[in-house]
């Protein structure tokens, strides 16, 4: 009986999907997923209010992320923080969590100017402050550290592939459920694209 495949998000963001296809096409297989940080994020609306991030909003931002990082890479690009921030479907969303990442070291950008601009958005009072950096920041190309995305906990699902989709275990005791979802429907959604 042979060992069951890991597909590790990390080695993708690395290497690509193409290894995660054969892992996939082999039928049960195990999926590495990470607890990505999840700091309190805050933004502001037009109409001035403060509105906190609930979890639904993080795992589609890191839904994101992770679906951004995979695209790139079978592209041999960087995602820009456009792709991004309309993968999120809300740019402050995706400024002030890509800004909490890179101050937090695990996203490196290309321009730290434009990782400046983008912080200062997320951060801005102003509505046409806000709009003003992160129109310059919108090419601002960025990796993830995936050195130390291993270094996080981490948690392996049992998956299977069932008609093109993949189905998992979603037994988690590292990462939250919805981040261990994010994670591997960002997978699913790269392999069959």
């Amino acid at each position: 009986m042979s060992a069951t495949p890991v597909v590790d998000i990390a080695r993708l963001i690395e290497a690509g999907v193409e290894e995660a296809r054969k892992a996939v096409e082999a039928g049960r297989f195990h999926v590495k997923v990470y607890a990505l940080p999840r700091p309190r994020l805050r933004i502001r609306s037009p109409k001035k209010k403060i509105i906190d991030v609930d979890e639904g909003k993080l795992a589609r931002l890191e839904y994101a992320l992770i679906r951004s990082l995979l695209a790139a890479k079978s592209r041999n690009s960087k995602p820009t923080f456009k792709e991004f921030a309309e993968l999120a479907g809300d740019y402050k969303a995706a400024a002030a969590y890509i800004a909490a990442l890179w101050r937090s070291g695990l996203v490196e950008f290309d321009d730290t100017a434009k990782a400046v601009d983008i912080y200062s958005a997320a951060m801005s009072l102003s509505q046409k402050g806000y709009e003003r950096k992160i129109a310059r920041a919108l090419d601002a190309t960025f990796t993830l550290m995936a050195e130390k995305l291993a270094e996080l906990p981490a948690d392996q699902l049992l998956c299977v592939q069932k008609e093109g989709r993949i189905y998992c275990r979603y037994t988690v005791t590292n990462t939250a459920r919805s981040q261990a979802k994010a994670q591997v429907k960002a997978l699913n959604d790269t392999i069959a694209g």
